[in-house]
């Protein structure tokens, strides 16, 4: 086809389907390296019958995206269905949500602060803010994927499938976590088995005046503080530049994929971190996540881990001496 023939001249290219569905829901889209999800300013977004605003975070990876809601007192939100899979975390305020699945039965998740939850794959939700104040949340999803896969609103939040097996896998999961009181070992990554999801959550605790190592991430993922705050260094070998993330109870942030990340907590009380990406235990998706979660016969390209740097070792000092 030549350059001169009308049908070539009427395709288009570089479509981002995800973006411009964004764009048309007509709520804020807020950008940032990092992201404060108290100060948020949100705008009533129709669709979910919630206050809401589209997170996009600059080192966010093709994968994922994550939207802010809130519920005033009392309110309940519009009943909800769609294929995409998310994860919620309770940033303020009480509430339960009441889940009906495809087999008519109804589950109901009471949720309060620092907890996660997450509702099975085309179930039909409604939340409810029933504490004092307002409710809001923070959901991490993989809509900007599929978006971009299927390029059909309707088939992601009206598909009639009914789904019943990956419904009752999720149940069978559990829908509800606490973060914080799960037992873990400094700086090691446990995941999250919520809702048998293909999204992963990971959970990390860092002791006082500790570190992480400086593990290499292949796909990008987004972290959220839960509890006490610390900062994140990124590069991507032993000699590139550094590039320091702080972090703190509901700052979201992301990292890019193909780097190393280092995770520091100067503080004298421990923290904890909450990482979510696309591949999880149970549908790990990549061969990159089956090794992160100790599969030894897929091959992922790259040492894993990278021995301290001296420059971040010495910045660690500093940040401790300054706590």
């Amino acid at each position: 086809m030549s350059e001169q023939d009308p049908g070539f001249l009427d395709q288009k290219y570089l479509v981002d389907p995800y973006l411009n569905w964004a764009k048309a829901e007509g709520v804020p889209i807020v950008t940032g390296a990092t992201l404060d999800l108290f100060a948020l300013e949100l705008g009533d977004w129709a669709r979910f019958g919630m206050k809401g605003a589209i997170c996009h975070l600059d080192a966010r990876c093709d994968y994922l995206t994550a939207f802010v809601f809130e519920l005033a007192s009392g309110a309940s939100s519009a009943p909800v269905r769609h294929l995409y899979e998310e994860v919620f975390y309770v940033l303020a305020g009480a509430g339960e949500t009441e889940v009906t699945l495809a087999n008519g039965m109804t589950q109901t998740i009471v949720w309060e602060p620092r907890k996660l939850f997450a509702v099975p794959v085309n179930a039909t939700a409604r939340h409810r803010a029933i504490g004092a104040i307002p409710a809001r949340l923070v959901a991490l999803n993989d809509l900007r994927y599929l978006m971009g896969l299927y390029r059909n609103e309707a088939f992601l939040f009206g598909n009639s499938a009914p789904m019943h097996g990956r419904q009752e896998k999720a149940v069978a999961a559990g829908l509800l976590a606490y973060p914080r009181t799960c037992a873990l070992t400094n700086g090691e990554w446990a995941s999250v088995p919520l809702a048998d999801m293909s999204v992963g959550i990971d959970l990390a605790t860092i002791d006082a005046k500790a570190s992480t190592l400086a593990r290499r991430q292949m796909q990008g993922r987004h972290i959220l503080g839960v509890e006490g705050e610390g900062f994140t260094l990124s590069f991507v070998s032993d000699t590139s530049e550094m590039v320091r993330t702080d972090w703190k109870h509901g700052v979201l942030s992301a990292l890019t994929g193909m780097s190393f990340h280092q995770h520091f907590n100067a503080g004298s009380t421990s923290a904890r971190l909450i990482s979510v990406e696309l591949g999880s235990v149970s549908s790990p998706m990549f061969r990159s996540r089956r090794a992160a979660y100790g599969d030894t016969e897929v091959y992922a390209s790259g040492a894993a881990v990278l021995a301290e740097r001296a420059d971040a070792k010495a910045l660690f000092a500093q940040a401790c001496a300054q706590a």
